[in-house]
């Protein structure tokens, strides 16, 4: 329940959303901008990547970390989105980032309710309810 390592992921989504839904934004304004190439955010696949997967044992504080890190350590990277699409004008798909900002905005909304949900625990157990 004080696990605070669960809480400190889900902040750092809620950075990360909030950043995607920043590039995706820009993405539509500049639908019409000749030249102009479309972004996203890259995070999950920075999660996914190999310095996430083993964690060394540090026996002595001093010791230096080998391997994993935490989800907050990790930094989201705005990056060309590469895509083959072309509207005549750049390479904005308009229907792909209203999908993705519709995703992007469901994804927001759940990791603030599970933020929120953690919160009412901790409140209800503060009160001495039970949980």
């Amino acid at each position: 329940m004080f696990n605070s390592a669960h809480l400190d992921s889900l902040k750092k989504a809620l950075d990360v959303y909030a950043r995607r839904h920043e590039v995706t934004v820009q993405n539509i304004s500049n639908v019409e901008t000749g030249g102009y190439k479309a972004q996203k955010v890259k995070f999950e696949e920075l999660l996914s990547s190999e310095g996430m997967r083993l964690r060394g044992v540090q026996t002595h504080p001093d010791h230096m970390q080998i391997g994993a890190q935490s989800p907050g350590d990790v930094n989201e990277q705005v990056v060309d989105a590469r895509n083959d699409f072309d509207n005549g004008v750049n390479d904005v798909d308009i229907d792909n980032e209203m999908m993705s900002l519709a995703t992007n905005d469901l994804t927001y909304r759940l990791a603030t309710r599970m933020i929120s949900g953690h919160y009412n625990t901790l409140r209800g157990a503060i009160r001495g309810r039970m949980i």
